[in-house]
């Protein structure tokens, strides 16, 4: 019997125990796999013209190549595949790893062990319904959909899939919060109550630059230029989240994640950057430098050392969640408005702004990547600016100069 090609089907009866014909189906030999076998795909139908309509469909696809193979994966099996491609690309351990708890918290439980090439556009908005009744935000309703969006699209570019089901599927609605910055009076009344403070020096430089947490906390004294009134960001020293180590315990139960302090670079291509630095704010850092010597004479060998110009008292990195529970308390005892330490970075842009900077400056100074992203999140912040500019030609030939009017 002559050897069936590629893409030709074998129809034959589905029966049940009793021997009845219950359908029909159709096996289509799409290639061999590793050992040799025969890989074959199977269609299934209630009727023998249902399962030819679908079969010619089939064929159809193959002649025209949009027939993948998605290895009988499940989503969450692919959704791990990806994460681990996108660990090994580079990108930042916090990103692949806010990947993996979203797979592991929202996805995996309501489709995860949907089959890959089984999944439908209702499989997803399932997906979103089901996280909508269970209290979840809107925010993180569209994170998801945009973590499966982005998988599913290099399953596509894998050839895996013809198409992304989930570009179908719209986006929940998500309103932007009202952003929370300080006047400058209340500027001032925080800095007054920090000037005590060991780290008065971080919470001055956050205000006057807009820098990130973590860009303030992994600024090293070889990063300054004092001569030059400049600082350069080359680092970035962030909380790390991993997957729990394995066999590890707590209060009984296996270990989630796993945290760590660590240096690494900027976020962005932007976020390395050169800022200049104002005549108080490098007093401040002065200042700070020389408490900083004064502690590490106190700490003698201890001082660990590595050239942290906000340390600790050991000379080590400051624990993030240190810096962001000192914020707190400094700014509750000066009975300020409750913001959030990152609202000090949108102050710093407010206080640029209420000076006239351009938008072009505040985005260079603050390290976003376009202007344009920039005057999206403080659009609000310039509609002063947006008034000023209203102008007539009166106002440039007063009528007592004899001017037109």
């Amino acid at each position: 019997m002559p050897k069936r090609a590629n893409g030709e089907g074998t129809l034959s009866r589905r029966k049940d125990k009793a021997g009845k014909t219950v359908g029909w189906k159709a096996a289509v030999v799409v290639g061999q796999n590793e050992d040799g076998t025969l890989d074959r795909r199977w269609i299934s139908g209630k009727t023998q013209a249902e399962v030819q309509e679908k079969l010619r469909g089939f064929q159809a696809d193959m002649h025209a190549g949009t027939v993948a193979d998605t290895e009988g994966l499940t989503v969450t099996e692919f959704m791990t595949r990806w994460a681990d491609h996108k660990e090994r690309e580079g990108l930042k351990p916090n990103t692949v790893q806010s990947y993996r708890d979203t797979v592991r918290l929202y996805i995996t439980p309501h489709i995860g062990a949907v089959k890959l090439e089984k999944l439908r556009p209702l499989d997803v908005e399932r997906l979103l319904s089901r996280m909508q009744k269970s209290g979840k935000s809107a925010v993180n309703r569209r994170y998801a959909l945009r973590i499966l969006s982005m998988a599913l699209r290099q399953a596509v570019r894998w050839q895996m899939l013809p198409r992304n089901v989930a570009d179908v599927v719209s986006p929940p609605k998500a309103e932007r919060p009202e952003m929370k910055v300080w006047t400058p009076e209340q500027v001032a009344t925080f800095l007054d109550a920090a000037q005590v403070h060991r780290l008065y020096a971080a919470f001055y430089l956050s205000l006057m630059t807009g820098m990130r947490r973590g860009e303030v906390l992994g600024l090293q004294w070889a990063d300054l230029d004092f001569e030059r009134a400049r600082l350069n960001v080359r680092n970035n020293l962030v909380e790390v989240h991993r997957d729990g180590v394995p066999g590890k315990t707590q209060a009984g139960k296996a270990t989630v994640s796993s945290v760590s302090i660590e240096l690494q670079t900027p976020k962005t291509a932007a976020s390395k950057r050169t800022v200049a630095l104002s005549p108080g704010t490098l007093s401040k850092l002065r200042e700070h430098q020389a408490r900083q010597a004064a502690e590490q004479s106190a700490a003698a060998e201890a001082w660990q050392g590595p050239g942290y110009v906000f340390a600790s008292e050991l000379g080590g990195p400051t624990n993030p969640n240190y810096f962001y529970d000192q914020f707190k308390k400094l700014a509750k005892g000066a009975g300020l408005p409750d913001i959030r330490l990152h609202d000090l970075r949108h102050t710093a842009a407010s206080l640029m702004i209420r000076r006239g900077v351009s938008p072009k400056v505040v985005s260079d100074r603050l390290g976003h990547t376009d202007p344009a992203f920039t005057l999206r999140v403080y659009t609000h912040l310039y509609d002063e600016q947006r008034e000023e500019a209203a102008f007539d030609l009166s106002d440039f030939f007063p009528v007592a100069s004899g001017g037109p009017n």
